[in-house]
């Protein structure tokens, strides 16, 4: 499951360091470097990015994956951090139940941003099919991207 994790936030490290790259931890502005320790006293094996004025740190926290963006004040603006399928909504449940029958769900994120709110995203497989779905917290489909993934299971869609 960590190798799991692992690939698909690398995926998403890709997606993002496409318009980032790596930095120092001293080339990070005091602010962010200090709302960061604040927040996660716990963290292990710190990955800091810059993308344009912002400040991305990937880092894990109770073997839990996250990722958080920073404006350079030290404000948060965004956040990705793994959770288990039973850490999902009742509606995202339903949801992913009820569109993916007997899909199985890998990778589960819940990304909190300042200006979308609340959004949980994974990868859903079944036989050869696959997608990356977002969904609400109101368990609507926001976005649904096919793909083929392979991966160990999580746990079945239903229940």
């Amino acid at each position: 499951m960590k190798k799991i994790t692992f690939l698909f936030i690398l995926c998403l490290l890709t997606g993002i360091g496409s318009f980032s790259q790596e930095i120092a931890p001293a080339k990070v502005p005091g602010p962010v470097r200090q709302s960061f320790a604040k927040q996660f006293p716990n963290a292990k094996t710190v990955k800091y990015e810059q993308n344009n004025a912002d400040y991305i740190i990937s880092f894990l926290q109770l073997d839990k994956q996250f990722i958080v963006t920073y404006n350079s004040l030290g404000n948060v603006l965004e956040s990705d951090k793994q959770i288990t399928p039973a850490q999902l909504p009742k509606e995202v449940l339903s949801s992913v139940t009820k569109n993916f029958p007997g899909y199985d769900m890998a990778a589960v994120v819940k990304r909190e941003a300042i200006d979308k709110g609340i959004c949980y995203e994974m990868d859903l497989k079944k036989d050869d099919a696959g997608y990356t779905v977002r969904f609400s917290d109101k368990g609507e489909i926001l976005n649904k991207e096919a793909r083929k993934v392979e991966f160990r299971v999580t746990t079945k869609s239903t229940r």
